[in-house]
C-alpha cells in the first residue's frame, strides 16, 4: 500500500476520481429533469437526450480502448494526454446544452451536443484503468483498483449533495456550469501524468524483474 502513495501516477489517477464524478451527480440525478422543466424541453425530448448520451458513452468507451492502445504503442505518456484532453474538450457540448439547449433549438443539434459529450468524457474511463495498471506492480493492483473504485464512488455520492448545495446557492443554471468545472480539474489532473507515467512505468518493470 504505501508504494502506492510513492507513485506519482497512482496518487493524481486516484485523486481525479472525484472532481470528475461531480458533474456525473448532475447526469444521474438532475439533467433529465433540468432539461424538461429548465429549458423548455417536452419529457420525451429530455429522455431522448440522455439516451443519445449513453450511446455516446458506449462510442467513447470504444473510442479510449482503442485510441488509447494505438498511442500507448506510440508513446506511454500519451494515453493520458487524451484522456485528460478529451473530458476538458467533453465541456464544451455538454456547457452549450445546459446553457442553449430550450424548446427553439432544432432536435439535431441537442442530440449533436449530447452525443459529442459522452463520447469526449467516456474517452477517459477506459484510458484511466489501462494506466493505473501499467504504473502498479501485479501485487498491489488489486489494492489500487479498490482505492480508485472507492474514490470514484465518493465522487459519485458527494456529487449530487455537493451539487444541491450550489442549487440552493446560485440556481441550476449557475450550479451545474460550476460543476463541470470539475470535469476541468480531472481533465488536468488526467494530463498532467503525462510528466510521470514513463518514468513510473519503468520502475514498475525494474521491479518486476528484481522480483523475477
Amino acid at each position: 500500500m504505501a508504494q502506492l502513495f510513492r507513485t506519482k501516477s497512482v496518487i493524481i489517477l486516484l485523486a481525479q476520481g472525484m472532481p470528475g464524478c461531480i458533474f456525473w451527480g448532475v447526469v444521474n440525478t438532475y439533467l433529465n429533469d433540468y432539461l424538461a422543466e429548465d429549458r423548455g424541453l417536452s419529457v420525451e425530448a429530455a429522455t431522448t437526450t440522455l439516451l443519445v448520451f449513453g450511446l455516446g458513452l458506449f462510442f467513447g468507451v470504444m473510442l479510449g480502448g482503442f485510441v488509447g492502445e494505438f498511442l500507448y504503442n506510440k508513446d506511454v505518456r500519451y494515453p493520458p494526454l487524451l484522456a485528460g484532453i478529451a473530458e476538458i474538450v467533453g465541456c464544451v457540448p455538454m456547457a452549450l446544452m445546459v446553457n442553449y439547449a430550450e424548446e427553439g433549438t432544432p432536435t439535431w443539434a441537442i442530440m449533436t451536443m449530447s452525443l459529442c459529450a459522452g463520447t469526449m468524457v467516456a474517452v477517459t474511463g477506459p484510458i484511466v484503468k489501462s494506466t493505473l495498471s501499467n504504473v502498479t506492480m501485479p501485487t498491489s493492483r488489486g489494492q489500487a483498483f479498490a482505492l480508485l473504485s472507492i474514490f470514484d464512488d465518493l465522487g459519485r455520492g458527494l456529487g449530487p449533495f455537493f451539487v444541491s448545495l450550489l442549487i440552493d446557492k446560485f440556481g441550476r443554471r449557475e450550479a451545474f456550469n460550476l460543476a463541470l468545472i470539475g470535469w476541468v480539474i480531472s481533465g488536468a489532473l488526467n494530463s498532467s501524468i503525462y510528466f510521470y507515467a514513463a518514468h513510473d512505468e519503468r520502475l514498475v518493470r525494474q521491479q518486476a524483474c528484481r522480483n523475477q
